[in-house]
């Protein structure tokens, strides 16, 4: 099993939407896919229904990261055949993460591993141990997603990001996780901000980069007011077929 954190330390830069989309593409093209929500607004939960489920049968992230779980009776079937989820709620926030080990999320998906063939984390926003287990579990060949905007804050996410992946790694003594930013939301037209922003991260990062733009189209919104990632909703869609190249280009990255 392969395993894809998503993550950055900067809000609204299309995380869960990544996360949600990539893990859907997987599933529909037969590989058996596990999307685990480490987020405590549960964004990627909410997406598939399961909030109340998850809270009423006590099957969560919760259980799994902190209650030595295991991820096979806590995972969710969804309507997608081949499409598993570990779901998140807001208890998480409210755990002590000096409780957490580092490991625990890794050694969950190594017993799980001929269950699924590849697996999607939907990582927290914030500089916590939850990230740091995310970086952890993608140690070897998983990989982190780093998705981005084009705008002023371009850098501020990013590199605070880039650089927890890579000390967590060294702090440990385990292989650095592959990384790439992917840049998010982005207009047929770019203006001079946009432009600016571009600029900045082929200065900083020219070589650890997606080739797949994720186009900005209100399809990616319309779908996430039904709760369907665009890949479902508007699978014609420029964004939908951004993230279908996105797939595959993580696959083979």
């Amino acid at each position: 099993m392969r395993t894809i954190a998503v993550s950055n330390y900067k809000g609204g830069v299309g995380k869960t939407t990544t996360a949600v989309n990539l893990a859907t593409i997987y599933a529909k093209r037969g590989l058996r896919t596990l999307l685990v929500d480490l987020d405590p607004q549960a964004s990627a939960t909410d997406y598939f229904g399961l909030y109340d489920k998850a809270v009423q049968e006590r099957r969560s992230a919760v259980e799994l990261l902190y209650a030595n779980a295991a991820v096979e009776d806590i995972a969710f079937e969804t309507g997608t055949e081949g499409l598993s989820v570990v779901p998140s709620t807001i208890e998480l926030v409210d755990q002590n993460e000096l409780l957490l080990r580092e490991q625990r999320l890794r050694f969950a998906l190594d017993d799980c591993t001929g269950l699924y063939d590849i697996c999607i984390l939907d990582c927290s926003p914030t500089m916590k141990r939850l990230a740091f287990s995310a970086y952890l579990a993608a140690a070897g060949d998983g990989m982190v997603v780093v998705p981005v905007k084009l705008d002023s804050t371009v850098m501020r996410g990013t590199a605070l990001t880039v650089n927890a992946i890579e000390s967590i790694a060294d702090a440990l003594r385990v292989p650095t996780p592959k990384w790439k930013i992917l840049r998010t939301c982005v207009p047929g037209l770019m203006t001079n901000a946009e432009a600016t922003g571009a600029e900045v991260l082929d200065s900083y990062f020219p070589d650890n980069q997606f080739e797949t733009l994720i186009h900005a189209s209100s399809k990616v919104c319309e779908g996430s007011w039904q709760w369907q990632p665009v890949a479902t909703f508007k699978p014609d869609s420029r964004p939908a077929k951004d993230y279908e190249r996105l797939a595959e280009e993580v696959l083979h990255g």
